[in-house]
């Protein structure tokens, strides 16, 4: 499984990590074959987050408010990190945004019908 990481390096800036997470044979229910199931990943609750149908105006550049887990659900969006590398994510990205201090990233809005799923990472 992967996903990709937002985060603030030592200096403040954000980056992107890939990360590759090994997925254990694992039977999740009985009459189902072995899964691959990675984690767990303790998330503290869901949200569920629409675009409004009359849009949105420009997104600023912003620090995460908290670490959090993003399911993108549909639609297309971009995110910009301190260096201006630029990815486009679709419906089934799986994001950990956790730069909650320093610069921050730039989200952007690239359809009309962007819906995402976001969890808050568990306290620790």
């Amino acid at each position: 499984m992967r996903y990709v990481r937002i985060f603030a390096d030592e200096n403040g800036k954000s980056a992107f990590e890939d990360v590759e997470v090994q997925g254990t044979p694992t039977v999740t229910v009985e009459g189902v074959p072995p899964l691959l199931v990675s984690g767990p990943f303790p998330a503290a609750s869901m949200l569920v987050v629409e675009q409004p149908s009359d849009g949105t105006p420009e997104w600023e550049p912003h620090v995460a408010p908290r670490k959090q887990w993003l399911i993108v659900l549909t639609g297309r969006a971009a995110v910009t990190v301190s260096d201006g590398e630029r990815r486009e994510f679709g419906a089934g990205a799986l994001l950990s945004f956790e730069d909650t201090e320093g610069e921050g990233h730039l989200s952007t809005p690239l359809t009309d019908d962007l819906s995402y799923a976001m969890f808050p990472h568990q306290p620790a």
